[in-house]
């Protein structure tokens, strides 16, 4: 439901596609070996059941004395650092951080872990040599979500307005997971490019005239 209104249909298409059923706002209150029961009775006959209930941090988190959220991250600064530890940088799944001014707190995705880390870095290195460090911000949001052999679909910005569908998004989904998240190869000039704060993917389009 977070996705919002925007990629529904979208979404929806792809599973209806995949004869995949749905059963929305109900709970499940029993899983057995035959199956699963809802919480409005419906009993629904399963050789196999899965469930997809949600991430939390890594429990490195309980090792600080800190303010978490209901994930278990822990609560970080603008420049990442663990509330009450100034030496101490979080990243990635297990820091709470706000992405820009306007409050949007960075998700548990590559997308965001991957700015994380650069920032973290660049700040640790920048804290150990005496010189300022920079705020965390990363104003460009972007989702992209697998649709099987529907294709995917591509959203941008916290409305998750839908950019492309299908087979077009299904490249960009495949270049995501097949390129942008794994290190930088090459040699040092390469790596270094790489690990610039703002890479040219997470850069904002240029607005349409």
């Amino acid at each position: 439901p977070e996705l919002g209104d925007n990629p529904r249909s979208v979404i929806e298409t792809a599973l209806a596609s995949a004869s995949v059923e749905l059963r929305l706002g109900v709970g499940v209150t029993a899983i057995d070996a035959a199956g699963l029961t809802l919480a409005d009775g419906e009993r629904v006959p399963a050789d196999m059941v899965v469930v997809c209930g949600g991430m939390v941090a890594s429990p490195l988190t309980t090792q600080v004395e800190s303010a978490r959220d209901e994930r278990g991250r822990l609560v970080v600064t603008p420049d990442l650092r663990v509330d009450g530890y100034p030496d101490v940088f979080a990243t990635g799944d297990v820091a709470h951080a706000e992405v820009d001014d306007a409050g949007h707190v960075a998700l548990m995705s590559c997308q965001h872990a991957m700015m994380m880390g650069r920032f973290a870095g660049y700040n640790a290195a920048r804290d150990l040599l005496g010189l300022t460090t920079q705020p965390y911000r990363q104003e460009r949001y972007v989702t992209c979500l697998d649709l099987g052999s529907a294709g995917a679909v591509f959203t941008s910005g916290w409305d998750r307005e839908v950019e492309k569908s299908g087979a077009e998004a299904k490249k960009i989904k495949e270049t995501i997971n097949g390129e942008i998240i794994y290190p930088p190869a090459g040699g040092r000039d390469q790596i270094l490019a790489a690990a610039t704060l703002v890479p040219g993917h997470h850069k904002s389009p240029p607005e349409k005239r």
